[in-house]
């Protein structure tokens, strides 16, 4: 009988490697079962604007499970929290050695990540080697803004119940959108606080409870005719993003007397009928959605309106629905003759000047997508023989490890995308796929592979795209090498001083073809400077880091290429460990760039 463990597979190509290539930094040790000597991290916080120690602050020391940390079982991780006492000073002991991430909250001040630059910023990695004691670390936090006001109608009367929400610009996949960044309820008088503020610009909107109602409490209009209702207002008195004001909060500023008066608008509804055509009829206990179809202000810009078919007519109804096109999708799994399927439907729809009544959306099986993962040169007998030698932890690890498979679309917003964990023997299934176009992801790969092919078909998929327009399903074959390289490096200013907490981006020259996969991959440098890239594929890299950047701007491959001269280069091949001088860009030369690409 042959046996396929994708883990097995995996750990006997790492094992049949480490045979004639030397451990590498940040490799999990050749003897696990040895103790290490524990180590200790201490410091001091204090308040960012005065420099006032900071008692009663809490801190938290997590463990990376990132690829080369050494740790691939999430139960192998080790977690701290601690206290800063009345001089701000806090201290980790018996810490077990590894790479953590460090960060402190604490009421009235702005949560934040040890050595960030900015509040967005994921920070500086901690790395620590048996029977280090890390000292003198300094954690500045930033006091809270706050921004308070009132919600009113057009009478200028207090709107109960509504909903404010607090954006700011951030960076999505390289494009500037509105953020979430904070949200209030409005009390009974109209009032409404938002605390927990980093400095910076920020954009409000407010929205009527009606309009967010549940999918149970969808509310049909009283009377025939036009509809008005009072819809998502931005401060001051704005329909759209574009038109609302700013509100620039300072740290720990307090921006009171904010009035956001509702407006009413036209508003239509989109009703019709759900049928199942397996089991035939009406469809029952199914929830939909209505999703925006294109996604030009980010996926969290939108509410989706929610719909519950549950009568007997398989009737839905989604009501405040603004003009614009849409898309109606199912959102759960449907029981069809007691037995568990992945029914799906997806309808596109426009609601221009009118309602949109007596809609039909077919609900069906979809498509599937069944698949294997394999890993390249690694024969199953020899992996299974290999597992059977494998303690229980080496066991729980692997599975742990095992890959996960999803599809998100090209275009428009993700929600519910179809995902699976691979099994034992390295099969997974995706049920219930709507025919679109979508990018294939690979993750949770094991430390030391990379996805070597993606075929459907035949076809290479990685970076085109799985296009199931067709309306056809079919199967992937994924091959992983367990031959990646890994590259390390430190950054340094031109006084030859290391850096830390700045992002080190790599990436392939030139530009993917648009709606394609990026080779975009990234880490923080740690309190030494250093970094780490690994799981990386073979080929042509450009390498940068940058000074202060804005957390998603650098995943724009239209800014990353007016860098490209100034990157420093790395051609990478199968097991190679290579090591990159890497130029740090200056804050100045970033926003100059950033301004031409928005």
């Amino acid at each position: 009988m042959t046996i396929r463990l994708v883990g097995s597979l995996v750990a006997a190509a790492v094992l049949s490697s480490a045979q004639v290539t030397a451990p590498r930094p940040g490799a999990p040790d050749a003897n696990p079962d040895k103790p290490k000597e524990k180590c200790k991290v201490e410091g001091r916080v204090t308040n960012l604007s005065s420099g006032e120690p900071l008692k009663k602050t809490t801190l938290r020391l997590r463990m990376s499970m990132s690829p080369g940390a050494g740790i691939s079982n999430p139960s192998d991780m080790a977690n701290y929290s601690t206290t800063s006492d009345a001089e701000g000073k806090f201290l980790f002991e018996d810490v077990e050695p590894g790479r953590y991430t460090l960060s402190a909250e604490r009421p009235g001040f702005v949560r934040a990540n040890y050595g960030a630059r900015s509040n967005a910023m994921g920070g500086t990695a901690i790395a620590l080697d048996a029977g280090q004691h890390l000292k003198d670390l300094v954690f500045k936090l930033t006091p809270q803004g706050v921004i308070a006001g009132k919600v009113t109608d057009e009478d200028g009367d207090p709107v109960s119940g509504a909903q404010v929400q607090v954006y700011r610009f951030a960076y999505v996949r390289g494009k500037k959108q509105l953020q979430p960044s904070g949200a209030s309820s409005v009390s009974a008088d109209g009032s409404f606080m938002v605390a927990n503020l980093a400095p910076g610009r920020y954009y409000l909107s407010a929205s009527d409870s009606r309009a967010m109602m549940g999918p149970w409490q969808q509310e049909r209009p009283g009377r025939r005719g036009p509809e008005e209702a009072y819809v998502t207002t931005y401060y001051a008195n704005a329909l759209d993003a574009s038109s609302a004001a700013p509100v620039d909060v300072a740290a720990g500023a307090e921006i009171r007397g904010v009035e956001i008066r509702l407006r009413k608008a036209r508003v239509f509804h989109i009703s019709g009928k759900v049928v199942n055509t397996v089991a035939g009829g009406p469809a029952q206990n199914l929830m939909l959605m209505l999703l925006p179809k294109d996604n030009a202000d980010g996926a969290m810009m939108f509410r989706p309106i929610m719909s519950m078919v549950r009568d007997r007519e398989g009737s839905f109804y989604f009501n405040h629905v603004l003009p614009g096109s849409y898309v109606i999708q199912s959102n759960t799994n449907t029981s069809v003759n007691g037995e568990r399927n992945a029914l799906v439907t997806r309808q596109v729809v426009t609601v221009s000047n009118e309602s949109i009544e007596d809609l039909v959306l077919p609900l069906g099986p979809g498509l599937e997508i069944t698949g294997t993962i394999k890993v390249e040169g690694v024969e199953a007998q020899v992996a299974a023989q290999q597992a059977a030698q494998q303690t229980a932890s080496q066991r729980a690890s692997a599975q742990a490890r095992r890959p996960f498979v999803n599809l998100t679309v090209f275009e428009g917003t993700n929600f519910n995308t179809p995902g699976a964990q691979s099994r034992d023997d390295g099969s997974f299934q995706l049920r219930g796929v709507s025919p679109d176009k979508y990018r294939v992801n690979v993750s949770n790969l094991p430390d030391g592979t990379y996805v070597k092919s993606i075929l459907f078909g035949g076809q290479d998929v990685s970076r085109t795209g799985l296009d199931l327009t067709g309306g056809s399903g079919g199967a992937l074959d994924i091959l992983l090498s367990p031959n990646a390289a890994d590259v390390t490096g430190v950054v340094r200013n031109d006084k030859g001083e290391t850096i830390p907490g700045v992002l080190v981006t790599l990436w392939s020259p030139g530009q993917a073809p648009a709606g394609t996969a990026d080779s975009y991959r990234f880490a923080n440098t740690d309190q030494s400077g250093g970094f780490r890239l690994s799981n990386l594929a073979p080929g042509e890299y450009r390498i940068v880091a940058w000074e202060d950047i804005e957390p998603g701007l650098a995943q724009d491959p239209d800014f990353r290429k007016r860098f490209e001269s100034q990157a420093a280069s790395v051609t990478l091949r199968d097991n190679s460990h290579d090591t990159a001088d890497v130029k740090l860009i200056a804050k100045d030369a970033i926003e100059a760039e950033a301004a031409k690409v928005r």
